[in-house]
């Protein structure tokens, strides 16, 4: 037969032999990619050759790397040209990782009923923190990450490392003793928060931070605990549990660091409507004063006190002639009656008609007094309210009044030029002067 009949015969024994999809485990060997994925599938005894095309290599969820642990579904097939056998993978995963994300269902369930999970109890940190601590591993590239953007942000705040292994079999309970050595830090390193940063890796290399170790160590963190572990596609049981999290650690330091250029912006913003505020408030006060001092009780005191005193007058008249004809009723009457006693002479009836007169003008002069008492009073109560109203009483608590030659209030230095003459009220007089110099006060 030819080596092409050969060679078909081979395919179609193996497709009878292996027939249809299966599974294998292996460790792969001799990794290369490009589109696609070349590879060898190894054990101790054994190799075959691996190929997984573009399309399924894309979907994979995981970096394939030289002697990881894998489990492939695929066929089998033999490649004539190049006389090659060798798996055609349909699917790949870590081997165990089925064990592992139940094992993680489980955790999770677990640590929801505790709470640890619970929206309420997490905490917000500052929007500009003064000191955080990195917990993570020195050298690591997620360390330089956080570094990188703490740089492009301004600096805005101090950082200190806490260094942690962030991978292997004591990961789980180191990266929690950094977590309690950073709250135990205080008070001589104050924190604000607490940044837990880890680049990427498969399942087995992240599951450190699904373990109950660190959950509760974030749980019961003094300080907010913000996590960036991982990939965007990675979520921890500690994602879950942290007061923040973010996919990457570089978006994790710009969820806390403040970029200082955008506070600055805000501060030049909020400084210009204080600015506003203050000139708009100094504006309304200067023109209720400009409209205080152009009142006419402002521009002549004396002038004002005139219509007052006027009212004041009247009133006073008025009381007056209001008890001269209240005594002369009273007088008018007092005639009437002596004439109608003198026509009446029996004693008796002249008695008790005086009686009855004296009666009649003992109440007729307290209703006078009593009147005249209530127009007295009014009047005192007119001039108090009078004398509250007058400049003079505010001259009399310390005020004066400057007047210029012209004999009108000055309000301004530039009504009294040097050698000008000033007259200045005050309540018991009045004060002359001569101005030497003046000062304008800038506004």
């Amino acid at each position: 037969m030819t080596v092409s009949a050969l060679a078909a015969r081979i395919k179609e024994a193996l497709r009878i032999g292996v027939p249809g999809s299966f599974s294998v485990r292996g460790e792969l060997g001799r990794v290369s990619q490009s589109q696609h994925l070349y590879a060898t599938l190894r054990e101790a005894d054994a190799t075959i050759g691996l190929v997984m095309f573009a399309r399924e290599f894309a979907r994979l969820g995981f970096e394939p790397r030289e002697g990881m642990a894998v489990v492939v579904r695929g066929r089998l097939d033999f490649y004539g040209p190049q006389g090659k056998l060798q798996v055609i993978a349909e699917s790949m995963e870590p081997d165990g990782q089925g064990d592992l994300d139940a094992r993680k269902r489980e955790l999770e369930r677990l640590f929801r009923e505790r709470g640890w999970f619970d929206t309420e109890r997490k905490r917000a940190w500052p929007r500009v923190p003064r000191h955080v601590a990195i917990v993570t591993s020195e050298g690591a590239a997620a360390l330089q990450d956080v570094l990188n953007v703490h740089r492009e942000r301004g600096r805005t705040c101090k950082l200190t490392l806490v260094p942690t292994p962030v991978q292997g079999d004591r990961a789980a309970a180191e990266v929690a003793a950094a977590i309690e050595r950073a709250n135990a830090a205080a008070p001589s390193l104050p924190f604000d928060c607490i940044v837990l940063v880890r680049g990427g890796g498969s399942k087995e290399d992240l599951w450190a931070f699904n373990e109950a170790a660190i959950v509760e160590a974030i749980v019961r963190s003094r300080l907010p605990v913000i996590t960036g572990i991982g990939h965007q596609i990675d979520v921890s049981l500690a994602d879950l549990a942290a007061d923040g999290t973010a996919a990457t650690p570089s978006l994790a330091a710009a969820s806390v660091f403040a970029d200082r250029a955008a506070l600055d912006e805000e501060l030049s913003v909020r400084a210009a409507d204080l600015d506003r505020a203050v000139r708009d408030a100094l504006d309304a006060c200067s023109l209720a004063l400009e409209r205080l001092t152009t009142r006419p009780v402002m521009q002549s005191p004396a002038a004002a006190i005139v219509p007052a005193r006027a009212r004041v007058d009247g009133l006073a008249s008025r009381a007056q002639l209001a008890v001269r004809r209240s005594t002369g009723d009273i007088g008018r009457k007092l005639a009437v009656i002596d004439a109608r006693l003198a026509r009446l002479d029996p004693g008796a009836r002249q008695a008790a008609a005086r009686a009855c007169l004296d009666d009649v003008a003992r109440r007729l002069m307290q209703s006078a007094t009593r009147r005249s008492e209530r127009h007295a009073a009014r009047v005192d109560l007119v001039a108090r309210q009078l004398a509250a109203l007058s400049p003079t009483s505010v001259l009399e608590r310390g005020y004066s009044i400057t007047l210029g030659a012209d004999g009108q209030p000055v309000r301004s230095v530039d009504r009294a030029p040097p050698g000008a003459n000033l007259t200045t009220v005050v309540a018991d007089g009045r004060i002359s002067s001569t101005v030497t110099a003046r000062d304008k006060e800038s506004t």
